[in-house]
C-alpha cells in the first residue's frame, strides 16, 4: 500500500483505539492514538444478549451491566444485530501466550539463566544477547523476531482473545536491534508492535527492522507497511523500501533505503578458514552489515558484523553449508535492502605451510620440498606444475608421508609452481593451499680447456649473473688442488700449469651462499716441452788434428 493512499487514513482510524487500549504508547505522548479510548468494538450478532456476551468474552461475566451502562443501552435484551458495543480491553477474558526460543547463538542471558532452544518466554520476561550472542523467538502465530548481538529486549505483552481470534504481541527493545517478520493478522483488532522507550512501530503483517542506540532509533521496512508513533501528534506511515531515523522520539523524514549490494563477485565455495569477502562500493553507503545463518530464512543467525568498508573476513565457523546476507547503511545509519547467497565452507583439513623452497626461490640441481606437519594429518597430496593455474601438471601425487620430498629425477631448467593439500583418513583431501613458485637454473658445464703457448683458457656455461666456483686439481678426488676460487662470469685465462694430467670442474654459487651441483669433470693434459736439439757430430780431420796438437808442441 503506497504512502498517502486513500485507504491508509481509514486503517489508522480503525487501529487507534486498539493501540491505545493495548497500552503500547510511551508515557507522556499526547497524540491522537494516546487519546483514543481503551476499548474494543464488538459487533452484535443475531441472538446476542449482554448476558451471553458477558459469558463468552468478559473476564467477569457479571460486568455485562457495566457494558450496558457504558454503551447506554436501555434494554439489555434487545440488541440490534450489526450494531457495535464498546468494551474496555481490561474487561475482556485474555489468555496469556508465550514465545518459543527457536535458536540461540552464544550466550543469551534470560530471567531464568541462559536461554536455550525450546524454552518459552512469558510476557514480562527480558533477556540480553551480550557481545556475541543472538536469539530468535517464534510467536504463536508463526511470527519471528531475530535479536542481534548487543541487544537488551523483552516480551512486554503476549496474549489473545480466543473467542475473537485477536492477538496482541509487544516486543520491548531497550538497546540493540531486532529483525521481525510478522505474519498477516486476520482479526482487525490484532496487533504486533515493537516498542522503544520513545517510538512504537505497529504492523499488521510485514517484515521490518528496529534498532536503538541511546536516544536514536532506526526503523526500516522491507515488506508491507508500518505505522510509527512518536512525539508528533499524528502517526507516521512508512512503506516498503523506506526508513526513518528518530531522535528522542522526534520522527525524521521518510527516506528510501539503499539498494541491495551486488554479491555476484562473491565465491560460492570457500576453502580458507579466513577468507576476505568484498562487495562493490555503493553511492551513499557508509557501512555494511554482514550476517551468516544456517538457514535461508536467517532464523538461525550465527554471525552479525558491521564494517565501515565493503569487505569482511569470513572466519570462525566449521565446514558446512551457510547463507550470507549483506546490506549497506546510509549516512543516517539506516540499513538498506539486502542480498543473500548460499555458500559452502570447505576449508578443513587445512593445508600445511610450505617451508622450502621459499616462494620465488632459485635452485640449481636437485630440489627438496619441505612443509609443516599438520595436527592429525599423516598423508599429503602434492601437485607440481609449470603454470600457476596448474593446467600443465608435472607431478600429481597423493599419499605422501612425512614432510619432505626430493624431486627425482632432477627437474629441467624452468619455473615451477607447487601446492599441497592435507588428506583425510579415508583418502579424500581438503583444499589445496596457496601455490609457491621456484626456478630451476641451468646447470654449469665446462667446455674442453684450450691450451696455448702461454695461456690456459677455461670456459663454462651457466645462468648469467651468477659467480661460479672453479676447481683445478691433479687428481680425480680433487684433493690435490691447484686452483679453488669464485669467478664472476664464465671464462678464466691463466698461465698453463706444469706438464701433467689435470681435471677441472665448476658449480654455481647461489645468492644465499649455497652451491649448485658440480659440473661434469673435464680432463686435459699439459705436455712436457720438447728436449733441446743435440750438437752436430765432429769432423774426422778435426779429431786427428786435436790428437796431433801435443806432438807439435
Amino acid at each position: 500500500m503506497a504512502t498517502g493512499s486513500s485507504r491508509w487514513p481509514d486503517t489508522l482510524r480503525r487501529i487507534r483505539p486498539l493501540l491505545a487500549g493495548l497500552g503500547l504508547l510511551a508515557g507522556g505522548f499526547t497524540n491522537a492514538w494516546a487519546q483514543a479510548p481503551d476499548t474494543l468494538q464488538l459487533t452484535i450478532r443475531p441472538g446476542d444478549t449482554l448476558i451471553g456476551i458477558g459469558v463468552r468474552y468478559l473476564d467477569d461475566p457479571q460486568r455485562w451491566r457495566a457494558v450496558q451502562r457504558l454503551n447506554r443501552l436501555a434494554d439489555p435484551r434487545r440488541l440490534r444485530p450489526g450494531s457495535t458495543l464498546q468494551v474496555p480491553l481490561d474487561w475482556l477474558r485474555w489468555s496469556a501466550l508465550s514465545a518459543e526460543v527457536l535458536h540461540v547463538t552464544g550466550t543469551v542471558t534470560g530471567p531464568r539463566g541462559p536461554l536455550v532452544a525450546g524454552m518459552r518466554l512469558a510476557a514480562g520476561e527480558r533477556f540480553d544477547t551480550g557481545a556475541q550472542g543472538s536469539v530468535t523467538l517464534r510467536f504463536s502465530d508463526g511470527a519471528l523476531a531475530v535479536f542481534a548481538p548487543q541487544t537488551r529486549a523483552g516480551l512486554a505483552q503476549a496474549r489473545e482473545l480466543p473467542a475473537l481470534g485477536v492477538r496482541a504481541t509487544t516486543i520491548e527493545l531497550q538497546s540493540g536491534s531486532v529483525d521481525t517478520t510478522a505474519t498477516p493478522l486476520v482479526a482487525p483488532a490484532s496487533r504486533f508492535d515493537v516498542r522503544t522507550p520513545r517510538v512504537v512501530t505497529a504492523v499488521r503483517g510485514t517484515r521490518f527492522r528496529v534498532a536503538i542506540d541511546g536516544e536514536v532509533s532506526r526503523h526500516e521496512v522491507l515488506e508491507g507497511q508500518v505505522a510509527l508513533a512518536g512525539a508528533q501528534p499524528a502517526p507516521l506511515a512508512v512503506a516498503q523500501g523506506q526508513g526513518v531515523r528518530a531522535q528522542a522520539g522526534q520522527l525524521g523524514t521518510v527516506v528510501p533505503l539503499l539498494a541491495a549490494p551486488d554479491l555476484a563477485g562473491l565465491p560460492r565455495r570457500i576453502e580458507r578458514t579466513a577468507a576476505p569477502l568484498q562487495v562493490p562500493p555503493q553511492p551513499g553507503a557508509t557501512g555494511w552489515r554482514w550476517q551468516v545463518a544456517a538457514d535461508s530464512a536467517f532464523s538461525q543467525l550465527l554471525q552479525d558484523v558491521r564494517t565501515s568498508a565493503p569487505v569482511w573476513v569470513f572466519t570462525g565457523l566449521p565446514d558446512g553449508d551457510y547463507h550470507l546476507r549483506v546490506r549497506a547503511a546510509d549516512a543516517q545509519d539506516l540499513e538498506g535492502r539486502e542480498a543473500a547467497i548460499a555458500l559452502v565452507l570447505a576449508a578443513r583439513p587445512e593445508p600445511p605451510l610450505q617451508v622450502a623452497p621459499p616462494d620465488g626461490a632459485q635452485r640449481a640441481g636437485d630440489v627438496t620440498l619441505a612443509w609443516t606437519q599438520q595436527p592429525g594429518v599423516t598423508r599429503y597430496h602434492l601437485q607440481l606444475a609449470q603454470d600457476s593455474a596448474f593446467a600443465t601438471l608435472v607431478r600429481d601425487e597423493a599419499g605422501l608421508a612425512g614432510t619432505t620430498l626430493t624431486l627425482q629425477p632432477a627437474l629441467p631448467p624452468g619455473t615451477y609452481y607447487w601446492r599441497l593439500a592435507s588428506q583425510r583418513s579415508d583418502g579424500s583431501r581438503g583444499p589445496f593451499g596457496d601455490a609457491a613458485r621456484f626456478t630451476v637454473l641451468e646447470p654449469s658445464a665446462v667446455a674442453p680447456p684450450q691450451l696455448g703457448d702461454a695461456t690456459l683458457q677455461l670456459q663454462w656455461s651457466g645462468p648469467a649473473g651468477y659467480p661460479h666456483q672453479l676447481q683445478l686439481a691433479r687428481d680425480a678426488a680433487f684433493a690435490d688442488l691447484l686452483l679453488d676460487r669464485s669467478v664472476d662470469g664464465t671464462r678464466l685465462s691463466m698461465p698453463p700449469p706444469a706438464p701433467g694430467t689435470y681435471l677441472v670442474r665448476t658449480r654455481l654459487v647461489m645468492p644465499d651462499g649455497s652451491f649448485g651441483p658440480w659440473s661434469a669433470v673435464q680432463r686435459f693434459d699439459v705436455p712436457a716441452p720438447p728436449p733441446p736439439p743435440a750438437p752436430p757430430p765432429a769432423h774426422p780431420w778435426g779429431l786427428f788434428l786435436i790428437l796431433l796438437l801435443p806432438l807439435l808442441l
